[in-house]
């Protein structure tokens, strides 16, 4: 997600550990551990692991105040979208449909059935812009 957010720049990354504190205060300021909450940010971008077995990304476009695939209840004026047509076909790709998701809400492109032949190309594809991120911050 740390790429993506350097890809594009008004994009903000919500810790995934703010789930952990219990207190709204703490939580607060855990997810905002990578400045994601700032006033450049107009997109945040975000995904957790339930139980250890399962991702699930969230996509919030600040300016519009849409979530796309909401996480839990809200009880707050927020609209959003589920995304229906991308369905996980296995069980060991949540991880990639994640970030696959994420991106086409960044860049505004629809989903396509033919994205599913090219897990192999999607995987090298995230981890090359993963090492490139870790060499550059070397």
């Amino acid at each position: 997600m740390k790429v993506l957010a350097e890809k594009y720049t008004d994009v903000g990354v919500v810790s995934p550990s703010f789930r952990e504190p219990k207190e709204p205060d703490r939580k607060r300021i855990v997810a905002n551990a990578y400045k994601a909450f700032t006033p450049t940010k107009s997109k945040l971008i975000g995904a957790l692991n339930y139980d250890g077995a399962h991702w699930v990304a969230f996509f919030i476009d600040v300016g519009n105040r849409e979530v796309v695939e909401p996480l839990l209840p809200v009880n707050t004026e927020l609209t959003y979208d589920n995304y229906t047509s991308c369905f996980q076909q296995d069980n060991d790709n949540c991880g990639l449909w994640c970030l696959i998701v994420l991106e086409l809400s960044l860049t505004g492109m629809p989903w396509h059935k033919g994205l599913y032949k090219l897990v192999p190309y999607l995987r090298l594809r995230f981890l090359s812009l993963c090492l490139g991120y870790v060499e550059e911050k070397r």
